[in-house]
């Protein structure tokens, strides 16, 4: 039985960074420094993100699937436009695993 908080913090949460860093810094023409800020993690890992290195094989598969791409888009735009508080990140990502288990991506 999976768990599925841990499969959101293991697999999910790394693709939307990626997705979301990517997204702020051609979309919203932030370079990786005001996006580290942003996203609180360092420079170097915005670099990372964007050069999509270190991934797995279960992170490849959230970074390709449509619902995930649909969350990251929705989630960099609050991001740059307001910024986004720690209750509404967890209930976004709480919404995100509701409708990943829904349609039977957050199996193992």
């Amino acid at each position: 039985m999976p768990v599925y908080c841990e499969c959101m913090i293991r697999y999910v949460v790394p693709a939307l960074r990626m997705l979301i860093s990517k997204q702020l810094v051609e979309n919203y023409s932030l370079n990786q420094v005001q996006v580290a800020k942003l996203l609180n993690v360092t420079q170097p890992s915005v670099s990372n993100y964007m050069g999509r290195r270190k991934t797995s094989a279960k992170i490849r598969r959230f970074l390709n699937n449509t619902v995930v791409n649909e969350y990251a888009s929705n989630l960099a735009r609050k991001i740059f436009e307001k910024g986004l508080s720690l209750k509404e990140l967890e209930e976004d990502l709480c919404n995100l695993c509701t409708e990943l288990r829904k349609g039977g991506y957050m199996t193992s």
